[in-house]
């Protein structure tokens, strides 16, 4: 914990911390606990060592390829669960992404509301170079958020996409120098746990059903949590802060 900021951090060195079993298990841990605790305002991810995720362990879906294909889903199905799971939080959750993001690593960023990233770090859908497919989210994330030609690229090729281009395509909210963004992921967090707490839980969820919610169904949705904040201490405290001229004090 850092004040009000809960950081998750993926530690795994000798495999670059590789996805596991384990780290599912602590994330849902502490997304369970963000999601209960109101001292907790956002979390942040990371990883140790000086890099984020590589993703997959290529020795444990060695293992996999076995098994029936209930036992080669079960992986799977763990990864996908803890992608729920990030976006059903209702706080929001920061990426400090260094050194690489790849494979599900990648997802587990994409997941993320917001994304700080070292300059000198790389993304990469690398599934493709070992014979598999995406998962964790990636395919559905970039298809939001990018033309098909640059998901086909991203995935297709398998190659590494500089953090310094996923900032200029949008995907990554903030650059820093190497070693220096989970400090600025920190910093943001700090930033966002000033404000309204539900008014970010309603956002975050506006953001995600804004991706496939029809026009009407978005409108709706829009009214329904703007009448309830409207309704609520949080709404009260900013415009009564606005009138006065001074800073709301949601916290």
């Amino acid at each position: 914990m850092d004040g009000s900021i809960l950081i998750v951090t993926n530690s795994d060195p000798a495999t670059r911390n590789a996805l596991g079993v384990e780290f599912y298990g602590g994330m849902a841990d502490a997304l369970g606990r963000a999601g209960d605790d109101d001292g907790i305002a956002a979390l942040v991810v990371t990883g140790a060592g000086g890099f984020f995720c590589s993703g997959g362990n290529i020795n444990a879906l060695r293992q996999r390829l076995d098994m029936d294909e209930a036992g080669r889903r079960q992986g799977v199905d763990m990864l996908h669960k803890m992608a729920r799971a990030m976006r059903a939080c209702p706080k929001p959750i920061i990426a400090a992404v260094e050194g690489g993001a790849a494979g599900a690593g990648m997802g587990l960023a994409l997941a993320c509301d917001l994304i700080v990233a070292a300059e000198d770090a790389y993304f990469a859908m690398s599934y493709v170079r070992v014979g598999l497919t995406p998962d964790g989210g990636t395919t559905s994330y970039l298809a939001q958020a990018l033309p098909r030609q640059l998901v086909n690229e991203f995935a297709m090729t398998g190659k590494r996409v500089p953090a310094t281009r996923m900032h200029q395509l949008g995907i990554v909210n903030e650059l820093t120098q190497e070693g220096a963004a989970l400090g600025r992921a920190v910093i943001l967090a700090r930033e966002l746990a000033e404000g309204p707490a539900q008014s970010l839980a309603a956002i975050k969820s506006l953001a995600d059903s804004g991706q496939h919610a029809s026009l009407d169904e978005q409108l709706d949705a829009e009214a329904a949590f703007m009448t309830r904040a409207l309704g609520g201490p949080e709404g009260r405290e900013g415009i009564t802060a606005f009138l006065a001229k001074r800073k709301p004090k949601f916290r």
